[in-house]
């Protein structure tokens, strides 16, 4: 046989034995073998926390591996989010993340040590995110409108809270200060509950909040709920106007906010797509809608990262505004 024929049968024999060959799996296929991180920037008993807890626990029998929250409040999400941008791109870390914590951030404080735009995979936008406007039940105003016109009556008389510096919380109700000159003191928080308490305490007299935390302090008569934020009513507050409904229509109060997941940057599309598959999925449950509509949030079942990615880049121009109109920055 000649050397070029058998050239060409040991490479029709290596053709065949590739062809022949079982099919290797992908890595769709394979992720995750072993737990999955999700780190959530905000102290245990939030909404956040409630929501990434919910969907973690539905997402896990599907992904075969347990989902473990892991939380790092502080400075507005920062310490979280940098956590999850400096982790390796593999799909073993993801964060649940309010908007804020990739949006507003970046145009409150200076320098950020990592970039959202690019540091960041957007992988599933789980919820719209509309807040409560809540106040002391001792104070004399019931609604959005008679807070905004007794602030402005008496300048320099009442003080907000914040669940962070640069949360939506925090530049929404400085854009309403500047707007009105009304000289409010605003006092910061690393997480809602400890808002909430101070609040109940007396030492901070409004704020904006998460119906899964306000709920039971308006249901005691401690708390009164003013109004709430977005283009509709909650559905879990029906009867509680919007804040627009009330003449407070600037942009700002038309806003709604959402949450989702995030991975770093690089993290691989099979592995992206199969968690924004499975948050899909997990969504789509019943039980789970009435759990998450039970925190104030309105489910989304039809994104993608790709969407999550769109949403991010509307709102990025939205939160710049807001918060130079605001003032509201960190050095």
């Amino acid at each position: 046989m000649k050397p070029a024929d058998r050239a060409r049968r040991a490479f029709c024999w290596t053709c065949a034995t590739l062809l022949a060959a079982p099919a290797l799996p992908s890595m769709a296929d394979t992720y995750p073998s072993k737990p999955v991180r999700v780190i959530v920037g905000m102290p245990p008993g939030g909404a956040t926390d409630v929501l990434a807890r919910i969907l973690a626990e539905k997402m896990a029998p599907a992904l075969g591996q347990p989902l473990v929250v892991d939380n790092k409040p502080g400075a507005g999400g920062i310490l979280g989010t940098d956590a999850l941008a400096k982790a390796a791109p593999d799909g073993y870390t993801l964060s649940l993340i309010l908007s804020g914590a990739v949006l507003g951030n970046q145009f409150v404080y200076s320098k950020l040590p990592y970039n959202p735009s690019t540091e960041i995979s957007y992988v599933y936008q789980a919820v719209d995110a509309a807040v409560v406007l809540v106040a002391d039940a001792r104070l004399p105003f019931r609604t959005a409108k008679e807070f905004a016109d007794h602030i402005q009556a008496n300048p320099g008389k009442l003080k907000y809270g914040s669940y962070s510096t640069g949360s939506y919380g925090h530049v929404a109700m400085a854009y309403l200060d500047e707007r009105l000159k009304s000289r409010m003191t605003h006092v910061p928080y690393k997480g809602e509950p400890p808002l909430l308490q101070d609040m109940l305490g007396g030492h901070v007299d409004v704020a904006f909040g998460s119906v899964a935390n306000t709920q039971p302090h308006v249901q005691s008569g401690k708390l009164r709920y003013l109004g709430v934020t977005g283009p509709r009513r909650m559905s879990a507050l029906p009867d509680v106007p919007t804040l627009v409904e009330q003449g407070l229509d600037d942009a700002p109060f038309r806003l709604f906010g959402w949450a989702g997941f995030i991975a770093p940057a690089g993290t691989p599309k099979p592995v992206v797509d199969r968690l924004a598959a499975e948050a899909s999925k997990a969504l789509q449950d019943p039980e789970v809608q009435k759990r998450v509509r039970g925190l104030g949030f309105e489910p989304v079942i039809d994104s993608t990262p790709e969407k999550t990615q769109q949403r991010y880049l509307a709102d990025l121009p939205v939160w710049k505004q807001l918060i130079e109109v605001s003032g509201a920055k960190v050095q």
